[in-house]
């Protein structure tokens, strides 16, 4: 009976000690006083799969990875160098040090007006018990709210939600502060890419010229690198240059805008939309996914009022026009100007007339 007490005795040890070892191993069981300067860090961002980032009034970014693709606002692309830069703040964040007591009070009161929330969600297992991993799912492995800058705008004050006590983190060896890496706005984190197609998988492509209807054509794949040329009556043009549809084609592989966008007012947006249109671009490629991209002149207001005054007819070639940039709409979605370059687009941007050859 006393052997038997015993081995139960020992087998209740050995179980408290794996336990008490579980807790440890997971960060479960802590020192608060000496916390570790990766206490905020993610060892491992290959297995991120989510990263949340609001604000306190309720406007927040939701980046999600999808077969290697990080997407915002569920089926945007997101910006690759954002999302870099993003990733490397989650896993060189670094513990300063801890606010002293005296200061906290003060910190915690501007924590609360001025944070901004900081979830990850990582495939994770419950536990781990000697390094091995037991019920792995998608978990949220970390959250912490950012707070402003320090006064030498060197760090930020933080708090992680489990250690509760405010902290100055920074990023070891940068020379700056953390907030631009953590934008809770969702349009900040888009991809600004407009057309990414190669040539070789380009199918057709519709150019409406609204100035000019007589300067509209139409593109046809009918080989590896072989197209068609139509006129806007859809006749088809023997006689054009091969080098320069060829290069325009070409330029499709790579095409952004330069900005959203957003200080609009609608009366403003509503007279743009339906006033300055002058160009369509309607891209296929071979899998059938259509890329449509509206062109709108970008008016200069005082330039426009000028013209209003002295009676200037409007051609498509006004002085009132911005001759660098103009607006654009991108599949339809007019919830969203985009500001482009002119330069950018100057191949996209010729007459049917550029490409036949003279005479």
């Amino acid at each position: 009976m006393k052997k038997k007490l015993i081995i139960i005795f020992a087998c209740c040890i050995v179980i408290a000690g794996l336990f008490l070892a579980v807790l440890f191993e997971n960060g479960v069981l802590s020192s608060k006083r000496h916390p570790k300067s990766t206490i905020f860090a993610v060892k491992d961002t290959a297995n991120i799969t989510k990263v949340f980032i609001a604000d306190l009034n309720g406007e927040y970014s939701l980046l999600e990875r999808r077969d290697g693709v990080w997407y915002v606002d569920d089926s945007i692309r997101a910006m690759p160098q954002k999302i870099e830069e993003l990733l490397s703040n989650i896993h060189n964040i670094s513990l300063q040090q801890t606010v002293a007591k005296s200061a906290q009070s003060n910190i915690n009161k501007m924590m609360a007006v001025n944070a901004i929330k900081v979830e990850i969600y990582q495939i994770a297992p419950k536990f781990t018990i000697f390094g091995i991993p037991f019920f792995n799912k998608e978990r949220n492995t970390k959250t912490y709210y950012l707070g402003p800058s320090t006064m030498n705008n060197m760090s930020n004050y933080a708090v992680l939600v489990g250690f509760d006590e405010p902290c100055i983190v920074h990023i070891p060896g940068f020379r700056g502060y953390l907030t631009p890496a953590y934008s809770f706005r969702s349009y900040e984190w888009y991809n600004c890419d407009i057309f990414s197609t190669k040539i070789t998988r380009i199918q057709s492509l519709i150019v409406k010229n609204i100035e000019h209807p007589e300067e509209s054509f139409l593109v046809e794949k009918v080989g590896a690198r072989f197209f068609n040329l139509y006129n806007y009556q859809h006749e088809m043009i023997n006689n054009y240059d091969t080098a320069k549809l060829l290069d325009m084609l070409s330029e499709f592989r790579d095409k952004n805008y330069e900005k959203l966008v957003l200080d609009f007012s609608k009366e403003a947006r509503d007279s743009i939309l339906k006033y300055n249109h002058f160009k369509t671009m309607e891209l296929i490629d071979i899998n059938g996914n259509k890329t449509t991209l509206d062109m709108y002149r970008k008016v200069e207001a005082e330039l426009y009022y000028l013209d209003a005054i002295f009676g200037n007819q409007d051609n498509g070639e006004n002085d009132a026009y911005n001759r660098d940039k103009f607006y654009a709409v991108l599949n339809g979605d007019t919830n969203y100007i985009l500001q482009c370059q002119y330069y950018h687009f100057d191949r996209q941007n010729q007459p049917l007339s550029y490409f036949l050859k003279k005479e």
